[in-house]
């Protein structure tokens, strides 16, 4: 091979890589506006911060099981990573992970690849994908029971006890968008090795949930603190409530939009070791 053709297959590269992210996700491609960058590859982990106790209102949450599965992600150099405002991807992370939200350490969610520069925004999937080329969402088989996200705990307030159970969808909105359209991010990555670091916070998901109205659409009567168990906190009477916690209801609402906008995961670049 001569030194031209050789050239060409090194810019070939990025525009084969293009194609690739079009045939996966029909998503804004990845660097097809900027082929003259650098290429970058680096490690994204997630990091999740188990709550222990959560503070709801007047209940005491304790989560036994929470999961989530998390990607495709794309990173934007643009201020708004949305499909409409974010015409080119700096970089992406194809991979889709279970990631088991009460596990503090560090649990591997694959290789982001892409291109040296700015990153501004970032917008992502939690497992449940609409890509331009698919008629309706689809669910990888990395959603924890098909969901978005597995939640299941007891919640207490003085007597009263509501076991809960939830599975969150967590889809698209629009057919070619992600379930999180757009998250600020602050990076600039260079030549230099770095790390990915998503960090997840179940404990403020939870901690949206009202469950006074929980209770109460459960059928216990001990919602308003009086009924059956007597007035709040007093351990005569208490009762114990079961719950299931599903696409549709009040409280699915409350985990969704906390997990898509009031508390979307935080995604932080540092050195690699």
């Amino acid at each position: 091979m001569n030194a031209r053709n050789a050239r060409n297959a090194r810019n070939d590269r990025p525009a084969a890589r293009c194609l690739l992210a079009l045939a996966l996700s029909a998503a804004p491609a990845l660097g097809c506006a900027g082929t003259g960058q650098p290429e970058v590859s680096y490690l994204a982990y997630a990091e999740p911060t188990p709550p222990g106790e959560i503070a709801a209102g007047a209940w005491t949450v304790v989560l036994d099981e929470a999961s989530v599965a998390f990607g495709p992600v794309q990173l934007c150099a643009a201020a708004s990573g949305s499909a409409t405002l974010c015409g080119t991807a700096i970089a992406e992370l194809l991979s889709i992970v279970r990631v088991d939200l009460l596990d503090p350490g560090p649990q591997a969610l694959g290789r982001v690849r892409g291109f040296e520069g700015e990153i501004r925004s970032a917008s992502f999937d939690y497992g449940i994908h609409w890509f331009l080329t698919e008629s309706a969402p689809v669910r990888s088989p990395e959603a924890p029971g098909g969901h978005s996200a597995h939640l299941r705990g007891r919640a207490t307030r003085g007597a009263d006890v509501l076991d809960f159970v939830a599975g969150v969808d967590a889809v698209p909105q629009f057919q070619g968008q992600r379930a999180v359209p757009s998250v600020a991010a602050a990076a600039t990555v260079g030549a230099e090795p770095v790390r990915l670091a998503v960090r997840f916070d179940v404990g403020a998901w939870v901690a949206r949930v009202d469950f006074d109205a929980l209770a109460e659409e459960a059928g216990g009567e001990g919602a308003g603190g009086e009924g059956a168990g007597g007035d709040e906190g007093e351990g005569a009477g208490g009762e114990t409530i079961e719950a299931v916690i599903a696409p549709g209801s009040r409280a699915h609402n409350a985990l969704v939009i906390a997990m898509t906008a009031q508390d979307p995961p935080e995604l932080v670049w540092s050195g690699s070791p």
